[in-house]
């Protein structure tokens, strides 16, 4: 597959193991399958989100790829990933708010450290930043 995403509904990640996920609500975020109860299916922590109800699709983790913030910013308007030091993983834009001369990580979710261009979604995927996004 050329994008790299598999369907909730046609295969679940390994329990346990980080990968990125996509909700309905159009956030790429990291995540990891686990069953907290094993009569029940299993849910995507840390949230709570279950498979192809919350979280539609899921990709194993990108290793590579990260620039340090510090030292190379994303060109304006650019879709990217954002990681804090703690290696949490969130969509995000890089643009200016209104009256902001500098741009800024749209929607704002923690301290940036690092980021890397947005891998290609799936078909039909549209990222939703919030904040009045065009």
């Amino acid at each position: 597959m050329a994008h790299g995403w598999t369907a909730t509904k046609e295969a679940l990640p390994p329990a346990g193991e980080k990968v990125l996920i996509i909700s309905k609500w159009g956030h790429v975020s990291d995540g990891s399958l686990v069953a907290y109860d094993p009569k029940e299916a299993p849910l995507f922590r840390p949230d709570g989100l279950e498979p192809d109800v919350h979280v539609k699709w899921w990709m194993p983790m990108l290793e590579n790829g990260w620039h340090t913030l510090k030292e190379q910013k994303p060109r304006e308007g650019q879709e990217v990933l954002t990681k804090d030091s703690y290696g949490h993983i969130f969509s995000c834009v890089w643009k200016r708010l209104c009256g902001s001369e500098h741009p800024t990580f749209v929607p704002f979710v923690w301290v940036t450290r690092f980021w890397r261009e947005m891998p290609p979604l799936p078909d039909g995927v549209k990222l939703n930043y919030g904040g009045g996004q065009e």
